[in-house]
């Protein structure tokens, strides 16, 4: 699970810190930079999995283009480094894109690992760190007998006792490790920290978004190829449900709580064509899924996207797109079910108070605690988007109110009860 994300210097986002929880909701009027923090991770898992592109490359998110670095760095002040980053339990990795080289960073435990390539980078660079055992392996009473050892641009503290010395060969995104003395205890802490290592940068892997352009508009699918970095298209989910048996079933079971439709696939015999059906609990009569409501097939694409077994944290611009008010507060119970049962995280950005209210509801009935929810506010100061974080408690009261969400509602009220201030 994400902890953390840092970015600077990306579109309106001149720098901010996101703590996160399990599900996380940034909400706020319209051009506030809201989606900024979901596509800052895309960009960063667009180079992670293929640094070897053009820098305007990464900022093609396959569903949206955002033009380039040059349309994408804060002010258009192309002198500036677009940084994007993250933290988890285990460690911190981050990327400063400049318009022809990337710093990256990667941290676990004590050790930090920095580097400079050119972009685009073909992996062709090595970093060499050498390091002591005790810098993963330190004790909570940490000896204070300790030196300082500096080399290739790294300083770092280590134990002066019971001291093993381990090398790293690092390329920015992968990392070898082997210890300068071998034998069978080394080797296997040596396998270790490799894959600690290696996880860090890995955790992108386990990232996916449902974008606000989604649903399906064709009656039936051929398995197609299928994007590692990021399956958008309706072809791309339609082909993820297919050829998991598990997922229209997982599918069908949350679109009967939500929206009292259950989902199926109809593949006639002899053929490769699969057919996307629904069928109304009530009406007993199914039809094709690109002929119900675009509610229920939006839904349809985001449960697939949220129940792809790989994917751990998962992003959603809009949720309530097309969705009727009974519906969102469904949706709102079925996404905290998901992450409770699947052990998800979510990062959701909204213009919807009913979907805030929904989830603050589900606080006061004890379905969700305050700690496993985060909420951010995001305003426009300037050129600036400014997130603050709302704390809510147990009552299902926020900091500060949701009044300057809920702006617009609140002046219709005051006008319909003749409310004069």
């Amino acid at each position: 699970m994400l902890e953390k994300i840092i970015i600077s210097n990306f579109r309106s986002v001149k720098s901010v810190e996101i703590n996160l929880s399990k599900i996380n909701v940034i909400y706020g009027g319209t051009a506030t930079g809201k989606s900024s923090i979901l596509y800052a991770l895309i960009i960063l898992k667009n180079f992670v999995k293929n640094p070897n592109q053009a820098i305007d490359s990464f900022f093609n998110c396959g569903f949206l283009n955002l033009g380039g670095f040059d349309e994408s760095v804060f002010n258009h002040d192309q002198k500036r480094e677009i940084k994007i980053g993250f933290s988890i339990k285990d460690g911190k990795y981050e990327v400063n894109f400049g318009k022809s080289q990337a710093k990256i960073k990667c941290e676990y435990g004590k050790v930090v690992m920095e580097g400079e390539v050119p972009i685009p980078y073909p992996l062709n660079k090595n970093f060499y760190f050498e390091f002591e055992k005790d810098l993963f392996y330190h004790s909570e009473n940490e000896s204070k007998n300790s030196e300082s050892k500096s080399g290739n641009g790294l300083d770092f503290q280590f134990e002066t006792e019971d001291m093993v010395k381990f090398k790293v060969n690092w390329n920015g995104i992968t990392s070898r490790v082997s210890p300068v003395f071998s034998d069978e205890l080394n080797n296997k802490i040596a396998r270790e920290l490799e894959e600690k290592l290696n996880s860090i940068p890995s955790t992108l892997d386990s990232i996916d978004i449902v974008p606000h352009r989604r649903g399906f508009f064709k009656p039936s699918y051929s398995p197609s190829q299928v994007s590692p970095i990021n399956p958008y298209t309706e072809d791309e989910v339609a082909t993820i449900i297919i050829n998991d048996k598990y997922l229209a079933p997982k599918i069908s079971a949350d679109l009967e709580k939500i929206l009292n439709r259950d989902f199926r696939l109809y593949t006639p015999p002899g053929t490769a064509v699969s057919y996307f059906q629904t069928m109304d609990k009530k009406s007993r009569m199914p039809i094709n899924l690109v002929n119900d409501g675009f509610g229920v097939n939006q839904v349809v694409y985001m449960l697939a996207k949220i129940h792809r077994p790989e994917i751990k944290t998962i992003l959603i611009e809009e949720p309530e797109v097309h969705l009727h008010p009974t519906v969102i507060r469904k949706l709102v119970r079925t996404i905290i079910s998901i992450s409770k049962e699947e052990e998800k995280q979510f990062i959701i950005v909204t213009h919807s108070e009913l979907f805030v209210s929904s989830l603050l509801t589900a606080i006061v009935e004890k379905l969700i605690t305050p700690n496993d929810v985060k909420f951010y506010l995001a305003e426009k100061e300037g050129k600036e988007t400014i997130l603050k974080e709302q704390k809510a408690n147990e009552k299902g009261q926020v900091e500060g109110g949701l009044e300057s969400f809920i702006s617009a509602q609140l002046e219709d009220l005051k006008i319909m009860l003749g409310i004069n201030e």
